[in-house]
């Protein structure tokens, strides 16, 4: 009996200790903090659960810059304080200037400038916008005296070749259908529609003031480049801008130019 006894005592132990050992290697593959697919890694000690991963944070978009705020404004042009809803004319002046003849915003674009606007040079561009806008409110008030349905028949002048009558100087700035022909402008004018009213219909295509406006600013935009300079004894489309012409205003327009506080 007490042999039993021994041997069952001893294979116990063996038993044991065989069970012992069979456990350590999956101990040891968790200090070792091997990675199994679909888990989180761990960066911690063994025997410490990892915390779980927090995911990255999207990323911020960046707040955009605010629009830029411009101080910049015109002076109002003299017909403004005069004729209402004349804050249009000064608008196509400047959309005009801006979008088709920009050329007429150079520094060296006339060699009278000064004339009409002694600080012209040193100007910024919005400023000698401003200034050309005033010349044409000036020059229009001499010319129609800013009423846009102005109608005035040139006797000396001959027959319009468009209209087949005698050549009649109309609308803001005086100007005739045969204008188009003789400077090679679309300026818009369509007499094919106009001869059906009167002379003064304030309906006429010519009469338009953006139209009017429009193609005067081209007809001195071509005597800037042929000639430049606003004011010349020969070769001038309106008399008023004539040099010592019969019925010059150019005194009386450089007056009002003169009035924009940036000119001096």
């Amino acid at each position: 009996m007490k042999n039993i006894g021994v041997f069952f005592i001893k294979n116990f132990i063996l038993f044991y200790f065989l069970f012992s050992c069979s456990q350590r290697p999956l101990q040891s593959q968790v200090n070792l903090g091997s990675t199994i697919i679909g888990s989180e890694p761990s960066n911690t000690d063994a025997g410490t659960p990892a915390a779980p991963i927090k995911p990255p944070a999207p990323p911020v978009a960046p707040t955009p810059n605010p629009a830029p705020v411009t101080s910049l404004k015109f002076e109002p042009l003299a017909w403004e304080a005069k004729v209402t809803g004349s804050s249009y004319w000064s608008n196509t002046i400047y959309n005009v200037i801006q979008s088709e003849e920009p050329q007429m915003l150079g520094q060296n674009v006339a060699d009278d400038i000064e004339l009409f606007c002694p600080a012209y040079r040193t100007l910024t561009d919005h400023q000698r916008l401003n200034f050309w806008g005033q010349l044409f409110a000036g020059m229009s008030k001499f010319e129609s005296g800013w009423n846009p349905a102005t109608y005035y028949v040139e006797t000396t002048m001959g027959l319009d070749p468009v209209t087949g009558r005698q050549v009649a100087s109309e609308g803001l700035l005086q100007l005739s259908y045969q204008d188009q022909r003789s400077y090679n402008l679309d300026c818009g004018f369509d007499w094919a529609v106009d001869k059906n009213y009167t002379n003064t219909d304030s309906r006429k295509s010519i009469f338009d003031p953006l139209k009017n406006l429009r193609c005067g600013i081209k007809i001195l935009a071509k005597q800037l480049a042929r000639q430049r300079a606003i004011s010349t004894t020969t070769d001038v489309y309106w008399s008023v801008l004539k040099k010592n012409g019969r019925y010059t205003k150019v005194p009386e327009i450089a007056a009002i130019t003169k009035t924009l506080r940036f000119c001096n």
